[in-house]
């Protein structure tokens, strides 16, 4: 690999910080990835590692909301059943699917954070499984 600048590192520490930041997210590493692509493959290869890290996150968040609200609506007719009771084991269930949002955006911004410090210092960085399939291609 070639020496490199510090652009290219700034650019590819970006691309796995930037979701911290509440819908940005995956806006800016395609962003990057656009305005970079042809310039530096490692910034290439960590921008579209950030996309797809940031897009398993979002579908994990939409799936267990959608999950959740199924759940939810599958107890009502049981919260109806005793209007005084307290609600039901499924009711908490799915409120428990539903509020997964903090510990996994906690769990992936960590992740993202090392990823983007390595970067940072020149070293490559890879997240499990998507790391080295878009290697792969990149570095073919």
């Amino acid at each position: 690999m070639n020496k490199l600048n510090s652009d290219e590192k700034l650019m590819s520490m970006l691309s796995h910080l930037s979701i911290i930041i509440p819908n940005i997210g995956v806006i800016a590493p395609i962003v990057i990835w656009i305005t970079q692509k042809d310039k530096s493959k490692f910034v290439r290869f960590n921008a579209i590692q950030a996309i797809l890290f940031q897009l398993i996150f979002f579908i994990l968040i939409m799936v267990s909301i959608f999950v959740g609200i199924i759940l939810m609506f599958i107890s009502i007719p049981f919260l109806e059943a005793d209007p005084g009771g307290a609600p039901g084991a499924l009711f908490w269930v799915s409120m428990g699917i539903m509020n997964l949002y903090f510990p996994l955006w906690l769990f992936f911004s960590i992740y993202a954070i090392v990823g983007g410090i390595k970067s940072f210092k020149g070293k490559a960085f890879k997240y499990l499984i998507i790391g080295r399939l878009i290697e792969k291609r990149i570095y073919k």
